[in-house]
């Protein structure tokens, strides 16, 4: 592998699984303390199942980037299915979110859905750019994570906050 594609991100792998590892836990938190509220949402289920793993795969994606000597293709294809699994989820929630009309209205519901979806979209790119020997797709791996950050925490202030209103 050359090792130059990956020389640099060590330091944002180790925050990324550092601070994934501390959100996942304040989900499972969330999520233990509503269950009762989640479970009797149409949409809440798919919605927290989306966001652990949204967050599992920053948690795996950061800790695969740091493997040394890994080859990129096999980097790349990891950090690519990791985020397909997570888009599938997030596709099944958006779905259900649309179907049952839940959440702050149409606008609202789109925006979680573009930023959810979107934000394993760029792994999901990255990943393959990364598998192909683009040193560019680990920025676009780091939008990806980003976006999944800031959808987490938003998902979280709604399992723990929202849903009890």
């Amino acid at each position: 592998m050359d090792t130059s594609l990956v020389d640099g991100w060590s330091e944002f792998a180790v925050a990324s699984a550092g601070a994934a590892a501390a959100l996942a836990g304040l989900l499972i938190v969330a999520i233990s303390v509503n269950v009762k509220e989640i479970i009797s949402g149409a949409a809440l289920p798919s919605r927290a199942g989306a966001t652990i793993a949204s967050v599992v795969v920053i948690l795996l994606g950061s800790t695969v980037m740091l493997i040394p000597g890994q080859p990129a293709v096999l980097l790349g294809l990891e950090l690519a299915v990791f985020a397909l699994i997570a888009l599938g989820l997030q596709i099944d929630a958006a779905t259900r979110m649309f179907a049952h009309h839940v959440g702050a209205g149409t606008l609202g519901r789109l925006l979680q859905t573009v930023l959810g979806v979107g934000a394993q979209l760029w792994v999901v790119v990255g990943g393959a750019a990364v598998a192909f020997g683009s040193g560019w797709g680990l920025y676009l791996v780091a939008v990806g994570f980003v976006a999944i950050f800031a959808a987490a925490v938003l998902n979280a202030w709604v399992l723990m906050i929202e849903i009890l209103r």
